[in-house]
């Protein structure tokens, strides 16, 4: 019994895409079975928590790499529609440097980030306010649900 459930765990460490812990999910074992490529994926994070990109940034480049690996066409968009949205706005930079120039990283080559504009207005926050490279969309459900509406496959992204 201890054989097959050691022979389980190195075959499921073995999946492409399944190595750091906040990848180690069930959405993400089943993106990387799939047999053929994705449009593209799209991450939804919706966190609550103080310098919630610290965490997540790092995955999301992992994921990134990951599917780079796998199917190098396929698109990866970030729609952050929690409080760490408000993370990214001028007036917060300085907070996570490091994280958000590795966000910053990750659009210039090619990821679209997206903040929802619906919970921007609930805090007064204006488009103007957040960094030049985050998108502001009117909903970041909505956002979401046009995503997959393309064909891309939804991942949540969980702290660890």
């Amino acid at each position: 019994m201890n054989r097959l459930l050691v022979l389980l765990l190195l075959t499921v460490m073995a999946l492409p895409g399944v190595r750091a812990a906040g990848l180690d999910t069930p959405d993400m074992h089943r993106l990387f079975a799939r047999e053929e490529a994705p449009p593209g994926v799209v991450v939804e994070l919706i966190e609550w928590q103080d310098n919630s990109w610290q965490w997540a940034t790092p995955l999301l480049i992992e994921l990134r790499e990951r599917l780079r690996q796998r199917w190098p066409d396929t698109d990866l968009a970030i729609v952050s529609h929690g409080g760490e949205q408000f993370q990214l706005t001028r007036e917060q930079r300085g907070q996570q440097p490091r994280a958000l120039a590795q966000l910053q990283g990750l659009v210039e080559d090619g990821v679209d980030l997206f903040v929802c504009g619906t919970h921007s207005s609930w805090r007064d926050v204006p488009q103007e306010a957040y960094l030049d490279f985050v998108q502001v969309a009117p909903s970041g459900p909505a956002r979401i649900n046009d995503y997959v509406d393309l064909g891309y496959v939804h991942i949540r992204l969980d702290r660890p």
